[in-house]
């Protein structure tokens, strides 16, 4: 059954499991990858005006800036075999919208680059969309966090290698090295995480899939706030700068200068 993303943990709890659903292990699939049926119709007539009107639109576009300056999302030829990383979702009253598949490499957010999410089923690993690109590949992991707590409103899923290099030393939560993205197992990870921690924003980050790290909460302030914050404790942690190596190179004129 196609349930609405509100009531995909009733689902899960129904079933028991989702790992039944025809996901076969393997190795961990290239960034971006979609790993979810989908059906992307195109938006219904006067969404994409209703879209642009909506408040949270302006700070979810300049955390997006932000995020990308900081390389937390991005595309770049050396990292994640070229593949764009990084996504956002913000929830609305019946429904959830998530930047579409790779998109953030895009300079800027643009209305196309949305994707309406009206239905997921963890269950079926399916997703009902709406607009011009295919959702992001973390759309399931988004509908699960929305399902698991009506509080979260923000979700910001990010890759940061200093971050999730020293997510021990930062005591940050994490889903379990065994537990890819984008799959059931993440799906269900993530409501007992939820369920066990019930701080917001809340960061996570994923261990079975490399730097990856989602960040929850109210407003993509609080979640970007939050998130800048264990950067700069991340960043911290290397220590301080080193002295300057060649110092005498330089005489005393110059260093007055």
């Amino acid at each position: 059954m196609l349930c609405p993303f509100e009531f995909t943990r009733i689902v899960l709890q129904v079933s028991g499991t989702v790992e039944h659903v025809e996901n076969p292990a393997g190795p961990e699939p290239e960034e971006g990858t979609i790993q979810f049926g989908f059906e992307l119709l195109p938006f219904a007539l006067g969404e994409v005006e209703t879209l642009a009107a909506d408040p949270i639109l302006p700070s979810l576009r300049a955390w997006r800036g932000i995020l990308r300056d900081l390389a937390l999302i991005g595309q770049t030829p050396e990292l994640y075999a070229g593949f764009a990383y990084g996504n956002l979702s913000f929830r609305r009253a019946d429904d959830f919208v998530v930047t579409a598949s790779q998109t953030s490499g895009a300079a800027d957010l643009v209305l196309d680059d949305l994707v309406v999410v009206g239905q997921a089923s963890t269950e079926r690993f399916w997703v009902d969309a709406r607009g011009i690109a295919p959702p992001s590949s973390e759309s399931i992991t988004h509908a699960m966090l929305y399902a698991a707590d009506h509080r979260i409103r923000c979700v910001l899923h990010v890759h940061n290698p200093v971050i999730w290099g020293n997510r021990t030393e930062l005591q940050l939560l994490e889903t379990g090295a065994d537990v890819g993205y984008g799959t059931p197992a993440m799906a269900s990870a993530v409501a007992q995480l939820l369920d066990g921690h019930q701080t917001r924003p809340l960061i996570f980050a994923t261990a079975g899939h490399e730097d990856g790290i989602f960040v929850c909460g109210r407003t993509p302030q609080d979640c970007g706030t939050l998130l800048v914050q264990v950067l700069a404790k991340a960043r911290a942690l290397d220590g301080p700068p080193p002295a300057r190596a060649e110092v005498g190179e330089y005489d005393a004129q110059s260093v007055t200068r």
